[in-house]
């Protein structure tokens, strides 16, 4: 057995690969890790706040580094799987998400190591070229010259997930922080006497905090507490086939060889056809692609989406969903072709309406990430989001518990909930207007024709371009008194210009049935 990019394979005539894979749980150990030669950031003056985070995700991890930074105290970091969750294959992080790092000069270096630099090409499902070489909004020349005279570090066009997965492990190991494995939480709780908030694991053990972070993905049992109840879902009306396997296995394939072979070749490229489209990722390391098909496209045999890792989808099943719509190119064919079974899962994309407040009553259990905020793919951005949020708050914990201590460590969690909420609706909107651009039905082929930049996913400037932590310093003082005393408060991390208006699933999946384009009625500045 042996592992490429967190996926396993046993050698042999037919290969089995598994999309999820439990790293060791042992690797990143802080007693490995600590007493190195490590550059660590200078750390704030304590708070006495002490932090409990449930789920060792991006959002749990990069909250456990700031908090520190920002000299509170890390009493657990409680992850229900068995070691490191090694799923998933490309995320895009944003620059907003990544400004934080300039603190952390062994990540800078494993950011620019391990960055995806390369071009994308937008085609047609036929292989006819769109556009390309192209790159990402937000690593235009000018904005890249802004980030690297105001000393922000370099990120690529993409990220390998489990290599920036691993950056974050490793820096909060050699912070001597240890995640606890296996440790599934079944019920969180609060006392608001006591300023104390707490969790009960599956085997009954208790754990307390000021602070409890909710990073346990869109189930987590916080909503329970702060909510009452589960929000529903909602289809989207789309599905995605997720599928990553070694590279060695599609080089074979004379199809794949031509169309994207080549020594120590990558690709990376966005594939639109009528009613889906494929986001792909060739290397000699490993292939990675995922097929967005409406549903109205899937094949009548085609097994149920299921929110599971278990990759139990033959790929075949896929190849008769492609087939519903005529004239792909052959090498997308082959792609699918070559994916081995054990390698392809089929995953839902449901929508869940936003929720104002992400905190308990007395702001000592709070949410972040996908805890807080559900997302889809054509949003391109959970994983900015989910980092903007970890940064966020512990910048705020910070400045409300400076003179007051850890009792006031519920108010800088509402605080952190109203800064964030509406931007995070605004952005939840673009994924709409990105998966009406990537439907070669709806898409303004006139426009297009014009410009074919205008084919790319929307990232946006208002979005990328934003300070998480500097925002909460200019905007602290603002947010406490409209908390506080009702004055009058205004959140400028939202498009320029624009009314916000709050909306729901339902509202915006009703304007799509009935052809509107989502991206008409938007007000304001939202390039």
């Amino acid at each position: 057995m042996s592992s490429t990019n967190g996926i396993s394979h046993d050698h042999g005539g037919d290969e089995e690969v598994k999309f999820f894979v439990d790293g060791d749980k042992e690797e990143f150990n802080p007693e490995r890790w600590t007493g190195l030669d490590n550059q660590l950031p200078r750390r704030g003056k304590s708070t006495g706040v002490n932090v409990l985070i449930v789920g060792a995700g991006l959002a749990g991890l990069t909250c456990a580094l700031e908090c520190w930074r920002k000299g509170h105290n890390i009493v657990g970091i409680l992850e229900r799987n068995k070691g490191p969750n090694y799923s998933g294959d490309l995320i895009f992080i944003q620059p907003s998400a990544v400004k934080f790092m300039r603190y952390w000069p062994d990540m800078c270096q494993d950011l620019e190591e391990d960055k995806t630099d390369i071009p994308e090409y937008y085609r047609k499902h036929n292989g006819e070229l769109i556009y390309g070489p192209s790159e990402p909004h937000f690593n235009d020349p000018e904005d890249i010259a802004l980030r690297e005279k105001n000393g922000i570090p370099h990120v690529g066009a993409l990220q390998i997930r489990k290599k920036f997965y691993r950056m974050l492990l490793r820096q909060v190991a050699k912070l001597g922080i240890k995640v606890e494995y296996g440790q599934r939480v079944e019920k969180y709780f609060e006392d608001e006497d006591a300023g104390l908030s707490g969790i009960v694991t599956e085997n009954g053990s208790v754990r307390v905090a000021n602070i409890v972070v909710a990073a346990d993905s869109a189930k987590s049992k916080s909503e329970i507490l702060i909510a009452g109840e589960h929000m529903p879902s909602v289809s989207s009306g789309m599905s995605v086939y997720r599928a990553s396997y070694p590279g060695h296995l599609a080089t074979k394939d004379p199809i794949l060889q031509k169309r994207w072979g080549g020594e120590n070749s990558i690709s990376h490229e966005l594939w639109l056809g009528p009613g889906m489209h494929i986001g792909l990722y060739f290397s000699p390391e490993f292939v990675a692609f995922g097929i967005t098909p409406r549903n109205n496209f899937l094949a009548e045999e085609s097994a149920e989406a299921k929110e599971s890792w278990d990759p139990s989808v033959d790929p075949e099943e896929v190849i008769q969903v492609l087939k519903r719509v005529p004239d792909w190119d052959e090498a997308i064919i082959a792609l699918v072709n070559n994916a081995p079974k054990g390698s392809v899962i089929h995953w839902p994309l449901l929508w869940r309406n936003l929720r104002r407040e992400w905190t308990s009553k007395g702001g000592r259990v709070v949410q972040i990430g996908d805890s807080a905020h559900s997302n889809v793919p054509s949003s391109a951005s959970g994983g900015t989001l989910a980092l903007e949020d970890a940064i966020t708050l512990a910048s705020c914990l910070q400045l409300a518990t400076y003179e007051s201590g850890p009792k006031a460590a519920g108010l800088g969690a509402k605080i952190y909930n109203l800064l964030r909420w509406q931007r995070v609706s605004c952005n939840q909107k673009v994924a709409f207007v990105n998966s009406q651009a990537t439907n070669t039905k709806s898409m303004d082929w006139d426009a297009i024709k014009n410009d074919p930049k205008k084919v790319r996913l929307r990232f946006c400037k208002w979005f990328f371009g934003h300070d998480p932590e500097a925002y909460v310093y200019e905007k602290y003082g603002q947010a406490f008194a409209h908390l506080v005393d009702g004055t009058e408060f205004e959140n400028t991390n939202i498009p320029p210009g624009h009314k916000f208006v709050p909306w729901t699933v339902e509202e915006i999946q009703r304007d799509i049935k009935e052809g509107k384009r989502i991206e008409d009625f938007l007000d304001g500045d939202w390039s």
